[in-house]
């Protein structure tokens, strides 16, 4: 019987299925004779009988062999005549049949895709590519074997391995340009081909945790990284690589990442399709880093990077895997306020004496997001920090709302225009008209527009260019003129423009024209509310406005605004177009004594909110926070009227909200801004006083942050200026500062010279807490050089005080340090108790800065008295807390303690780790003595190792150092022995050559 016309379909990708009219075949003998027609079926040409009979029958003679091969070739014949052409000498498939094979299929499709394995096919289709993959349905001939039949297994592991290498890299394009694209479900469904094909590899695994992550499913991500450890130790051996780990870490913390929520969406927002598209596709693109939208204000900018961003939000919320930040930048005109604002938004909190951008820069570097950074233009210098930020966080990607460009070689401009106006016919609907005909209707149900009006309508938004900022304020008259007239009004304005304001920008006139021309139309009052808000940076409260505003009944006038598209109206809070204020603040300035009351009112409004939220609970700081534009705007008038007295009211407020926050450095320039503004002479009591009381708290900050030497120069001219005048409380607190600036860089001789005029000084002023502070800061010195029993007699001196004002935060503090002395003594039973009654006190007014301090001593207490597992739990716990506070100087304490514990426990590779951390962070604080400390553990750690040379070195050099504390000193005597007396000596003179920073670059360069 014959079968031709019957079509053979043959699929070997994914396993072995073979069909005749559809029916599969299971009438062949032997599986070699099924493999016979598998290999025939796969060659172009003819084999001779005895290469077929050697290919499946090695093991056997060859009569033996091709005996078999006649006989299965006998069977092959009655089912698969027309396919297959045998002969005497050689059998061959027959590739003019009607057959169809998924692997010549395969090899066929990527022939006519065009398709490369060298990867430079990014150009093919991606619907050639998919249909081609959904052929390979797994690897060739998978779950087939012939184990006894070398020659077929060995060609079948060829094809197999040169098929799975065509398909991986076909599989590979599909995830690249799914992702690039945002499809990641598609994306995440060739990954899991990708790892059947081959599922040791880590590059595949990656590309899993990172899909499942993009899609949401960041637990899920998590699982799959263990379930490739688990693969990986099991099948090779090994464990994951940095690369893999870098990931896990930032899946992680993407789980813990939640972004603000982004902007409402632009209440009109019409056109820009266009636009959108192509801002879509630049954010995609990755080699586009920086977009800027580069356009006049008032043109839509940030209106287009809203909705775009919107709509990444809303459908391919995976593509930034750390989310997308809108930051506002309208209100920030100091460049030094750009890496803090940044950090504000991203939740970020700064400390220590680094840079805020270097800080911010580190944060970033693994992050990977999206930051809308919207009115760059008054911020021209800030893009140095851009330019840095792009370098140095290669994930980051930023999309800047700017009236200039920020030329960066990075940069790619998009110009945003006008909406467009359709040209051709004056009634016409395009994207302008369709805005101006949006607002109209909302501001007026009734209004329905004739011919006449559209023309109208057509030529206003041609006069304003397509400006949807001018359009709106344009609609915004509706309720009381017909589309005419509004238009003849603004043509009349341009006239008058184009013949008498030629410096005006060409793309400016409009928006001047149809600003003046909607200040025409208000009443003196209204004008008169309107020119004062320029004196307000960002939103203000209706509160704010009717302090701040001379007219009574503020209310309606902002209504009226409101309705005009002069203001923006939210549900609690107003705000200005920053075009609009600039317009506003114009008109102020031309009536110099009515601006200088409004910004005297609006100082004294937001300088008595700042002192009514000075406490440190977490409402306060935030509500602060929010206004802190206007705080500082306010603060910065007040320093140029040299108001001191109210300078010398909000200097503390100010100072508390910077030093809770760890805000030090903006503190700083707020207090230097302010301090540039005081020009006066020093027999001026009220000058002397709030110079003086400025510079001490910008020292204060300044001691925070390590800055030492910045410190005591202001400290000395505080001290200078108020030594000429009768203020002993402030000379006091000032000379307090001194003393712990003093006390960090370990000179504890001038500690205790300026802590006593300190305390002579507290109490000719009766200053209570001034008194305590000198008692405790007397006692730390007096510990600090071995003198015990002086320091708990000074110690228990401040706390008699703190006690009989009844401030228990303070006792708490004192009990910590009476710990600390009887520890010191080797009293550990009187150390534990002073512990537990100050932590009883500390945890009481959830003092959690306390609590840490006292979790580090009471962990350095449990390791001297042996209980290791104790000390380590205690000085991790106050690790945690302490980090979370980005107490950079606690942290450092915590960590050389935790140091010690891995030293008592022998475990040298993590007390290495702790320490170099340690030092880093207590050189960064600028606290002498604190390094020390932490060099003399090293000295331990470099004894332990059999590194005696170094030992001996450290060990000299801390013993000789004029800042060590006693209790270091005697640790380091102990350990003389166990060096060897000629080392040391050998050392000590060495040790001249060294500086204390040398020797910091030395040890953290050797470990």
């Amino acid at each position: 019987m014959a079968l031709e016309g019957v079509l053979l379909t043959i699929r070997l990708l994914g396993g072995v299925s073979i069909a005749l009219a559809d029916q599969p075949v299971t009438n062949l003998p032997t599986r070699k004779a099924e493999a016979l027609l598998i290999y025939l079926a796969c060659q172009q040409r003819p084999f001779p009988r005895e290469f077929l009979a050697e290919l499946l029958w090695d093991d056997r003679s060859q009569e033996q062999a091709l005996a078999n091969l006649r006989s299965i070739l006998s069977s092959l014949r009655r089912t698969f005549k027309p396919y297959l052409t045998i002969t005497r000498q050689s059998v061959a498939f027959n590739h003019e049949s009607e057959y169809w094979l998924d692997v010549a299929e395969f090899e066929k499709q990527l022939e006519i895709g065009n398709w490369k394995l060298a990867g430079s096919n990014l150009q093919s289709p991606i619907t050639n590519l998919q249909q081609t993959a959904a052929l390979y349905r797994g690897h060739f001939l998978e779950g087939f074997y012939l184990r006894d039949s070398r020659g077929f297994e060995e060609w079948a592991l060829l094809e197999r391995e040169r098929l799975d290498r065509t398909a991986v890299s076909l599989l590979w394009q599909l995830v690249i340009k799914h992702s690039d694209n945002g499809e990641y479900a598609p994306a995440l469904q060739y990954t899991e081909q990708l790892l059947h094909l081959d599922n040791l590899s880590e590059r595949a695994h990656r590309q899993k945790m990172l899909l499942l992550a993009r899609t949401g499913q960041h637990n899920a991500a998590l699982q799959h990284y263990d379930a490739c450890c688990r693969l990986l130790a099991d099948e090779l051996g090994v464990e994951p690589t940095p690369e893999t780990d870098t990931l896990l870490a930032q899946i992680r913390a993407a789980r813990e990442t939640t972004p603000p929520p982004l902007p409402p969406p632009p209440p009109h927002f019409v056109g820009r399709e266009t636009e959108q598209a192509h801002l879509l596709t630049l954010l995609r693109n990755p080699a586009c880093r920086l977009i800027t939208l580069l356009g006049p204000g008032g043109i839509g900018k940030t209106r287009l990077a809203v909705e775009t961003v919107r709509q990444i939000a809303a459908h391919q919320p995976g593509q930034f895997l750390h989310g997308i930040w809108f930051v506002p930048l309208a209100e920030i005109n100091d460049v030094r306020l750009l890496a803090p604002t940044l950090a504000d938004s991203l939740s970020l909190t700064l400390a220590g004496k680094d840079d805020p951008a270097e800080q911010l820069l580190d944060f970033l570097r693994n992050q990977e997001l999206l930051l809308v950074l919207d009115n760059f233009e008054q911020l021209a210098a800030g893009a140095d920090l851009l330019a840095q930020l792009l370098a140095k966080a290669s994930r980051v990607k930023l999309l800047v709302t700017s009236q200039e460009p920020l030329h960066l070689q990075e940069e790619w401009l998009v110009d945003v225009d006008g909406l467009t106006v359709d040209e051709s016919a004056n009634t016409a609907s395009s994207p302008a008209t369709d805005l101006f005909l949006q607002i109209s209707k909302r501001l007026n149900a009734a209004f329905k527009p004739t011919a006449v009006d559209m023309t109208a309508v057509t030529q206003i938004c041609r006069l304003l260019e397509g400006l949807p900022l001018g359009i709106e304020l344009a609609a915004a008259w509706i309720r009381q003129f017909s589309p005419p007239q509004i238009a003849a009004e603004i043509a009349q304005g341009l006239d008058f423009l184009a013949t008498h304001m030629r410096n005006v920008p060409e793309r400016h006139r409009s928006l001047r024209a149809i600003f003046d021309y909607s200040w025409q139309q208000l009443q003196p009052e209204t004008q008169a509310v309107f020119v004062q808000l320029a004196v307000f940076h960002g939103e203000f409260s209706l509160e704010a406005a009717t302090a701040v505003i001379t007219e009574t009944a503020v209310l309606p006038h902002l209504q009226t605004l409101s309705e005009k598209a002069l203001l923006r109206h939210t549900a609690d809070h107003y705000d200005l177009h920053p075009m609009l204020r600039r317009y506003a603040a114009e008109k102020l300035a031309a009536t110099p004594e009515i601006e200088e009351a409004a910004r005297q009112r609006h100082a004294v409004h937001y300088l008595e909110f700042l002192a009514a939220h000075s406490g440190d609970e977490t409402e306060h700081r935030q509500a602060v926070q929010a206004k802190l534009a206007n705080i500082r705007a306010g603060w910065l008038w007040t320093a140029v009227q040299h108001d001191y007295a109210t300078l010398l009211n909000s200097s503390v407020s100010l100072h508390n909200f910077y030093s809770i926050n760890s805000k030090f450095r903006e503190g700083i320039d707020a207090f230097q801004d302010a301090l540039a503004q005081l020009h006066d002479t020093a027999d001026n009591p009220l000058f002397a006083q709030a110079r003086g009381d400025m510079l001490g708290r910008k020292a204060r900050m300044h001691i925070h942050i390590g800055q030492l030497e910045a410190a005591t120069c202001d400290l000395d001219e505080a001290g200078s200026l108020l030594r000429q005048i009768d203020d002993p409380q402030r000379l006091s607190i000032i000379l307090g500062y001194a003393a712990i600036n003093a006390y960090y860089a370990g000179d504890f001789e001038r500690v205790a010279t300026l802590t006593q005029e300190s305390l002579q000084l507290a109490e000719i002023a009766g200053d209570q807490d001034g008194i305590a502070f000198a008692y405790n800061m007397l006692g730390s010195s007096a510990k600090a050089q071995g003198h015990y029993a002086d320091a708990i007699r000074h110690f228990e001196q401040a706390r008699v005080v703190y006690h009989r004002v009844d401030d228990e935060l303070g006792e708490a503090m004192v009990l910590n340090n009476l710990g600390n002395a009887a520890q010191a003594m080797g009293d550990f039973a009187t150390a534990q108790a002073h512990y537990l009654d100050c932590s009883r006190l500390f945890k009481a007014h959830n003092h959690m800065y306390g609590a840490a301090t006292t979790l580090a001593n009471a962990g350095r207490l449990a390791r001297k008295q042996g209980d290791l597992a104790q000390a380590q739990a205690l000085l991790t716990e106050s690790l945690t807390l302490k980090r979370e506070m980005a107490d950079e100087r606690g942290t450092a304490v915590a960590l050389v303690g935790l140091g010690d514990v891995f030293l008592s426990a022998g475990d040298n590779l993590a007390a290495q780790s702790h320490l170099h951390e340690a030092l880093t962070l207590a050189h960064k604080s600028g606290d002498v003595k604190l390094v020390l400390e932490v060099l003399g553990a090293f000295s331990v750690l470099a004894q332990q190792q059999q590194r005696l040379t170094l030992a001996a070195l450290l060990l000299a050099f801390v013993e000789e150092h004029k800042a060590t504390p006693q209790e270091v000193r005697e640790r380091i005597m102990e350990m003389r022995a166990s060096v060897g007396g000629t080392a040391v000596a050998k050392a000590q003179k060495q040790i001249e050559q060294h500086s204390l920073n040398s020797i910091i670059k030395m040890v953290l360069a050797e470990w």
